[in-house]
């Protein structure tokens, strides 16, 4: 029924056209003006485009090869936050899916693949719920991954937004604005720049680094998604004292935050707080049904930390699952 061809720069054009107008459940994550911000030679692409039986795209897979403990395993994105097959809506039923997903198998076998993993949009991101995808990938032998993830649905939010936090939140939040912090957008290379300072500075407690460069970053505000992504500083007069970097995911009418970091020296204060809180208030001001917070675990879900989700569910958040499937060949 389908036909999988490997991606070739040619069709750069009718992969991110197919991925804003007519997927369901296609982001720009999965945009090839995302992919190319990655340096030439970082993953090895083997990215497919699913054509049906008239030669029109029907699916797309973003991916990549990787070789772990001597296997050759296609991987659904190393490059970005879902990959995964994406749709559009004429062949998301159950006739075209189901099979999709088991020609896909055979594919990957006829390639030499011994291991295949697909992360798949999480359900906050996509036009429709995940139920069809997840029967199919079960019905091929594929096994689930859940990875927790919390998010604000301020349809079921109160609309008092401090009456969804715990005691102790509200009380920070009370805090800072007792001491005049403010939340304002970051809108220079330089302010940019302090953030991501910001940002090392708490991620050098974990012995890690952020996944993007800030040049990635200035890339990304000036140049790349000067409309998908958003920075945002807490601010005691002219210091920074914490910072957010958004991505809009307006199809969907979501917002979600990439990275949240504040200085180690205000703790006491917890401007961090009042940066999850005047998030809260900014992005539903926008006209966004919700702001996600990602995950909470590592490895593929089999770690989950507790401190960290605790910490967001007292701002009264959701639950949802970033589902990836994985399968021996």
């Amino acid at each position: 029924m389908f036909r999988f061809e490997k991606y070739e720069d040619s069709l750069e054009e009718q992969w991110d056209k197919f991925i804003a107008e007519k997927s369901i459940n296609g982001t720009f994550l999965q945009s090839r003006r995302f992919f190319n911000y990655h340096p030439a030679g970082r993953f090895k692409d083997v990215s497919l485009v699913v054509y049906n039986e008239k030669n029109n795209i029907a699916a797309l897979i973003p991916a990549c090869e990787l070789e772990q403990d001597g296997k050759k395993v296609f991987f659904s994105h190393k490059g970005t936050t879902f990959g995964g097959i994406i749709i559009d809506k004429k062949h998301h039923n159950a006739k075209h899916v189901v099979v999709l997903v088991e020609e896909l198998k055979d594919y990957l076998k006829e390639q030499g693949y011994d291991e295949a993993y697909l992360k798949m949009t999480s359900d906050i991101f996509s036009e429709v719920e995940s139920d069809l995808f997840q029967y199919a990938f079960q019905h091929a032998g594929y096994t689930e991954h859940k990875e927790l993830s919390t998010y604000v649905n301020y349809a079921t939010y109160k609309e008092a937004i401090l009456s969804n936090f715990a005691q102790g939140k509200r009380t920070n939040v009370h805090n800072c604005e007792k001491e005049g912090l403010e939340c304002r957008p970051l809108t220079t290379d330089d302010e940019i720049k302090e953030f991501y300072d910001i940002l090392c500075e708490n991620l050098s407690k974990y012995d890690t680094k952020p996944v993007h460069t800030l040049a990635e970053l200035l890339d990304f505000k000036n140049d790349r998604f000067p409309e998908e992504c958003g920075f945002f500083g807490i601010f005691k007069e002219d210091e920074m004292l914490a910072g957010s970097m958004m991505f809009y995911f307006d199809k969907v009418g979501c917002a979600h935050t990439q990275y949240l970091a504040a200085r180690q020296a205000f703790n006491k204060l917890s401007p961090m707080t009042f940066m999850y809180y005047s998030m809260i208030v900014e992005m539903k001001n926008r006209g966004y049904k919700r702001i996600s917070w990602g995950t909470a675990t590592e490895d593929l879900g089999n770690y989950l930390n507790m401190g960290l989700i605790t910490s967001k569910e007292d701002f009264g958040s959701s639950y949802c699952n970033n589902l990836t499937y994985s399968i021996t060949l």
